[in-house]
Formats: C-alpha cells, structure tokens, sequence
C-alpha cells in the first residue's frame, strides 16, 4: 500500500417578405418524391450599418450550487462538510457511514471548529475498528491517476486511517487502497495517491479507521492528478467559445456574495450555508480565478454587485481589489461593467426593495465603484416596476430610473425568460421561435422609453434563456435538454439582438456551466452543448457592422419566417448566417453573384426538433450557392468583395 503523505416589434415583418417561394417536391432519378426544396435569394442592401457589439455573446457564472461544484475538478461531493447534517447519523449530506450497525461509532458535525468554514466533521470510533464514512456515486474515468487530500486532526492519539476507491458491489475487489496515520491535534494536510481501474460513475469512496480514535476533517478532496482546484477541461472549453464578457458571480447568489470569502488559498475557502437557495455558498472559484479567466480568454469582466448582504464600502473594496489585481501584474486595467444588484424588483428576491430604495442604493454603489474602478460601465434595473410585497402597491421602477438615475448608471438593463409548453412538437418549436419576437418587444419598449427620457439608450439582458424543464425539486440540477427548441432560440436571439444595434449593448446566456448551461461537467469530461458550439460559430462576427439584407422566405407561423438571415462585417471579413427553420424542407440558398465566391462555409444541422445540431462536414453547394438542409444554421464567410472591407 502507499503510504499518506505529508505536504420582444417583431423583426420578421421588416426583414422577410411572405412571397412565393419554389415549394413543389422534386423527382429523384427513379421519379420518386423526395423533400421539397426551396430557392432563396438575399441581397444585402447598403455597405454600411450600425456596429454589433461583442458583449452580447456573453454568458453567466452564477455561483448557484451547481455551476459552481461544476467549475471545479473535486470528484466529492460536500469536500468542506457544509451542513446540514443527517440529524440521524450526525454526518454531513453527501457522505455516508460504513455498515448498518452503529453502536461503536459517533458521528457530529461539529459548529465552529474550522479550518475553512463554518463546520467540520467529527468520527468518534470507540468499538471495534472498521467503521468511517464512505461516499458514492464518484464518477472515475479509465486508469486515472488521482490524488486524495485530506485536512484533519486527532484527539488524545494518533489514528490509522485506509482509503480506498472500490466499484459498487460490495464483496469487488477495491481499485486502489492506501493506508497512514492522521498524527496531530492541529489542522494538518495529508496526499495520497489512488487510481481508477476502468472508467466508473458509481464508484465509491471509503475511509476506514484501522484503531479506534477521534478524527475531526476539515475538507476532503479527491482530484486528478496535477489537476487545480478549478478543472483544466473547463477552462479549455470555455476558451473555445471565446466568450466576450463572462457576468460573475451570477445572479440571486450575487445578493449574498462576499467577495473576499472567495481570495486567498483554497483550503481557507469556506463553503456556507447560502440563505437565497437553501444551498451551499462555494468560494472554490473566486475573484482571481475570474480574473484569470477572463484575461486568458480575452473575456471583458461583467461583475454584480452584492446590494443585500454588503454595502456601499465593500462594492467600493471589491473595485478597487479588481483594478489592483491587474496593476500588479503589469497589466492594462480593461474596461469592465459593474451591475448594481439583482432583481431587487422582484419579490422573490431576498433583498427586495421599493423603486426609491433601489434608487437611493444606485447613488451610493455607483459613486464607491466608479471611484476605485474608472474604466467601468454601471448597469442598472429597468424593469418597469418593482413589484408590492404583502398587498402593498407596486412602485415604478423604469420611469425612475430613467429620470434620476441617469448620472448613476450607464446601461439599463431587464432579464428574460421564455418558454411555453406544448404537446404538439411543431408547436413547441413555432413557441421557441415566436419566444425570440417577445423578447424583443420588450427590448425595443426600453430602448424607445430610454430615448423618450432623453436617456441615451444602452441596454443589457443579463439573463436569458428558453425554459421548459428546469425545476429546483426534480433532482436533475436546473437541467435543460441539448435540443434544437433551445438551439433555434438561441440563433435567433443572435440576430434578433444584433439588429438592435447599436442600442443593444451586452447580453448574458444564464447558464455558463450546468444548470441550464452552454457546458455540462460530467467530471470525467466535459460535453459541449450545440449552443456553445453556436457560441463559437457566431464570435468571430462579432463585433461587426449590421448590413441591412432583404430575401423573400416563406412564413411558418405568422410573424415568424422560415429562414432568418444575418450579414455582419468586420475586419475578418463578410459573414452572412443563414437559420433554415424548416423541419422537411431544403434551402438553395444564393448571395449576389457581386459578393464572388464565398472563402469558407460552417454548417449545423438537427435531425429533429428532439435531437441536437451536429456539424455537416461536407454539405451540398451549388452553382453561386448552397444547399442548406431542413433545421439548420449555416455560417458563411466572404472576403473577395469590397464589402469584406470595413468602413
């Protein structure tokens, strides 16, 4: 054995024109029908447009439990031993005891004997040796190399502790087994390593005490070899997307964030009760993980303010803590948004508020972070109202904002979710196109009451998504499925914001990672959805002057047309993003001859509504166009033409 080791208008109806279209089925060599195919012709109408920003491909890092286990590369669930504990047994959630006899064993969560929290676990085997605590469900990858890392300390003597990462059934024979000595009465870090045999998702993980004794933990973790606390395979596929601005730490979790719980080692990092979910708290990835992350990624820093549980000074320190973070690094201070809270319209939220007390909050905030932040952008609430709580009437939110706060705050800024339910599974699709035209209703309302109150207009979407299936009560962690409904809304809400150029600045996808997210961890590898893989096809567009294109395409539902198309430029070149919503029919889709031949075409594409888009690798082209296949998005780039060109 080793031994342990110390160390919303619809846009539609300005951009499609209903007209007849080629819609008979064509003949195949032996004169059978096949699907029906249609000829689209686009112009592009003026070399010239309003600029799309970067900022609206954006996502959220909402530091929700979920999210922010996903982050990280612990396979142990509840490392720190947050409460609550199983009033039963006395153990902390996750972790479970060895056996069904417990009559030489005490288990307690111990308040406010702490290395990094607020808790820590104590094991009291008094009987006979053999008892501990064990944890299933750890998800193991082929031969893994992997490291166990143990904080604890014992009472009145040293105790011998064997960890081991074994399969399920119970009589199989361990993958991996180690055994030492937990030796001090004070908090002490202890390494080993173990190793996985084949890949396994429901392996378990035990601690056996080889004598009697008190052992009190701390936190155990159980990560790859090599692997830091944040896991490598995130951060690659977060770098592929090449985010534009990441907002952290998200939303209602922001409303009891402290920033400084989240800097410094991580082992002094506290996981805490969280009183907006009923929760965990995790400070595993903080501030300068964040940063880190942004400036290796090119990613402009979108950051929510705590207003509920901080104040002014602490928004004002965070700032400041931001800009020293890069000057000691010799680095240029970015520009950056700073938002001012979550939701406070909203009753739901914990830290609610009447219209005037979010204005009166604006003052302050805005005055401490533009202070120790210069180059920040400030986002404030838009909402039109912020709604009464106990029958009291609700209280306007927009007008005031509008009028007062417009020496407070740069950006105004509403979240939306959508998404109705259907049987019918043409419906549900017609429902998630028809969700990008409320969406932007609503958007196109607050741009035009901005400019009515003589408010400059810039304005943000921090959180948006299409929400079918996620529940906090199912057990399946906020989860929505990998399908083209989601996709398709996504794609739609490109265009959509991009043609609210320039008034429409930045835009947050709610989820970055699990719940709801662009990426699931699944702890032995990370699956990237076909919505980050849109984040992807769409970044390099953006930012990119919005060129005004005209095509005639056929309705599938009113308001809504079959194939949406957007025409960007930018220095990269001419990109034109075709979306063929059909669900059986194929698009010959043709450019102006003018525009020459097109330097590289992308093509994604759904078998169903159910099923998610998948790269065509080679997809059918022809003469001066391409054949673009039912439930598709296409990328198109040119570069031979004077419009490749900026202004």
């Amino acid at each position: 054995m080793n031994k342990l080791f110390e160390d919303s208008p619809a846009v539609a109806k300005k951009n499609s024109r209903c007209l007849a279209a080629t819609r008979g089925p064509h003949e195949s060599e032996n004169g059978a029908p096949t699907k029906r195919r249609q000829l689209i012709h686009a112009k592009i109408l003026d070399h010239s447009g309003p600029m799309a920003s970067a900022s609206l491909l954006g996502a959220n890092l909402e530091l929700a439990l979920w999210p922010a286990r996903a982050l990280l590369s612990d396979r142990l669930e509840n490392s720190k031993f947050c409460s609550p504990a199983d009033e039963r047994v006395g153990l902390a959630h996750g972790w479970l005891p060895i056996g069904g006899h417990m009559g030489n064993v005490q288990y307690e969560l111990v308040r406010g004997m702490f290395l990094s929290g607020d808790e820590s676990q104590l094991v009291n085997v008094y009987g006979s040796p053999g008892a501990g605590l064990i944890q299933t469900n750890v998800r193991l990858g082929a031969n893994e190399e992997l490291e166990l890392e143990i904080w604890a300390k014992v009472r009145h003597h040293p105790v011998t502790l064997e960890v081991s990462l074994r399969p399920r059934p119970s009589r199989a024979d361990a993958y991996s087994m180690a055994e030492g000595v937990i030796d001090t009465a004070y908090w002490k870090r202890y390494r080993v390593p173990l190793r996985s045999m084949r890949e396994d998702h429901e392996a378990v993980f035990f601690i056996v005490f080889k004598n009697r004794g008190v052992v009190i933990f701390d936190q155990i973790h159980l990560r790859p070899v090599g692997e830091p606390h944040l896991s490598l395979a995130v951060q690659e596929a977060i770098g592929r997307m090449k985010l534009s601005t990441l907002r952290f730490p998200g939303g209602c979790q922001s409303t009891n964030y402290r920033w400084h719980l989240g800097i410094g080692p991580d082992h002094l990092r506290p996981s805490l009760p969280d009183p907006v979910a009923k929760l965990r708290a995790e400070y595993g990835f903080g501030t300068d993980e964040y940063l880190t992350l942004c400036h290796a990624h090119g990613t402009k820093p979108y950051i929510t303010v705590n207003i509920g549980t901080g104040d002014p000074e602490e928004a004002g320190a965070w700032a400041r803590y931001c800009t020293d973070w890069y000057i000691q690094r010799g680095l240029e201070v970015p520009e950056a948004y700073f938002q001012l809270g979550n939701e406070h319209y909203g009753i739901w939220e914990s830290a609610h508020m009447t219209a005037p007390m979010y204005l009166e909050a604006v003052r302050h905030y805005s005055a401490a972070i533009r202070k120790n932040y210069p180059r920040c952008a400030i986002i404030g609430w838009g909402e039109p109202l912020c709604g009464g709580a106990g029958g009291e009437p609700a209280t306007e939110l927009r007008s005031l904002m509008l009028k007062e706060a417009r020496s407070f705050v740069d950006i105004i800024a509403i979240n939306r979710y959508k998404g109705q339910w259907h049987e019918n599974p043409q419906e549900q699709f017609h429902n998630a196109l028809d969700s990008v035209l409320k969406i932007e209703n609503d958007l196109r309302e607050l741009i035009e009451d901005c400019r009515a109150a003589g408010f400059p207009p810039r304005v943000a979407l921090p959180e948006w998504n299409y929400w079918l299936y996620a529940a906090h009560w199912d057990g399946r962690e906020f989860f929505e499925p990998d399908d083209a409904h989601h996709a398709f809304f996504v794609a739609g809400m490109f265009h959509m914001m991009a043609r609210l150029a320039p008034a429409m600045e930045v835009a947050a996808y709610e989820q970055l990672i699990n719940g709801m997210g662009l990426l699931l961890n699944e702890k032995t590898h990370v699956v990237e959805t076909a919505i980050s893989r849109l984040f992807a096809l769409y970044r390099p567009a953006f930012p990119g002057e919005v060129l005004p294109l005209e095509m005639d395409t056929p309705n599938l539902a009113p308001g809504i047309p079959q194939v949406d198309a957007l025409a960007l430029r930018n220095g990269e070149g001419l990109w034109v993003f075709v979306v063929n919503r059909s669900m059986d029919e194929t698009v010959d889709f043709r450019l102006p001859e003018s525009l020459g031949s097109a330097e590289s075409a992308r093509c994604f594409s759904a078998k169903s509504v159910e099923a998610s888009l998948e790269e065509i690798e080679d997809f059918t082209t022809t003469d001066g166009g391409w054949l673009l296949p039912p439930l598709s998005v296409t990328r198109i780039k040119a570069t031979s033409h004077p419009l490749a060109s900026p202004k």
